[in-house]
């Protein structure tokens, strides 16, 4: 079985940090120099997974500007890639990050041709034959022709997605779908689920009804520093798992969920059970908050907020 896992991060950013002891607003702020980098959830997630022990293939676009600095820094990284060049610049992302709290200042996407669309599709279909795990991290260029990646054949490939706008993958099989708490909330909407936050049964009636409706094995909802929740469908009925992150010395949270993806596909790739997946993922997270750099964490710190984790999983359903 073909087991090779291909990562569609098709927005990527060039990615400048600034680190303050205080931001004044409507004043003058003298910034330090800032840390530069390529990110965005797919690079993030790719670095991450490569760093764990996987060897993924990313696949995304560049443009003009930062564009080159983005490849070469990933093929540094030692991250397979796939780039599919477009006139537009690649947007720059400002992160500030005062007191505590993270800032982010985001540019608007390119827009890409019809020509640039048809360019992916043919390189994503050049990789696409020999993927056994697909996954789909964040936002869509401006004017991507998303319909036409969505008709590409899925069967005998297992689907993992970060995003919430594919509505055409969710309603075949999806073996994960990761959301955070907003993005929960608008898939809820968009399926005119009610959300009575205030009722003791919101998690099980809003989640019930979401799996009722999509063809997701599970579905993850992270919200910040609350609990990690897991659901799926057992033998028609809905179990639950919440696990609560540990307490971590933060210092930049941009790229946690990327990170909590790449640590639940490398548990996947071992094999481990979904409250492994789940452990090991939310270790992975973790230590990611106490790094400065979205792809950087140390191993000794997942070991440690694994075995911290261990026999933390609160269940329910069986």
């Amino acid at each position: 079985m073909n087991r090779d896992t291909l990562i569609l991060g098709l927005n990527p950013t060039w990615q400048r940090l600034f680190i303050l002891e205080k931001l004044h607003l409507g004043s003058v702020n003298r910034l330090p120099p800032a840390d530069e980098y390529a990110s965005g959830k797919g690079i993030n997630c790719a670095r991450v997974l490569k760093s764990l022990g996987n060897d993924p293939l990313l696949v995304h676009f560049l443009g003009t500007g930062h564009g080159k600095q983005i490849f070469d820094e990933v093929a540094t990284a030692g991250v397979k890639q796939v780039s599919v060049w477009i006139r537009e610049a690649t947007r720059i992302s400002t992160t500030i990050i005062q007191g505590g709290e993270t800032t982010e200042l985001i540019e608007p996407s390119p827009v890409l041709s019809s020509e640039e669309n048809e360019d992916f599709i043919q390189s994503l279909k050049d990789s696409w034959k020999n993927a056994g795990r697909v996954v789909l991290c964040g936002s869509f260029p401006a004017k991507f022709q998303a319909e036409k990646m969505f008709e590409l054949d899925t069967a005998g490939k297992r689907l993992f997605i970060d995003a919430v706008s594919v509505d055409s993958w969710l309603e075949r099989e999806v073996e994960l779908l990761k959301v955070n708490m907003d993005e929960y909330r608008t898939l809820l909407q968009r399926y005119n689920i009610p959300q009575v936050t205030s009722s003791p049964q919101f998690w099980k009636m809003t989640a019930t009804a979401l799996l009722e409706r999509l063809h997701i094995r599970t579905l993850i909802v992270t919200d910040r520093a609350a609990p990690v929740r897991a659901f799926r469908v057992l033998e028609g009925k809905l179990q639950t798992f919440q696990l609560s992150p540990p307490p971590v010395s933060l210092v930049n949270d941009i790229g946690a969920g990327d990170a909590f993806m790449a640590g639940w596909l490398y548990g996947d790739s071992l094999g481990l059970s979904l409250e492994d997946c789940l452990v090991k993922a939310t270790a992975v997270a973790a230590a990611r908050c106490e790094a400065e750099l979205p792809w950087e964490l140390k191993m000794k710190s997942v070991e440690l907020f694994e075995q911290e984790l261990a026999g933390a999983i609160a269940k329910a359903g069986d």
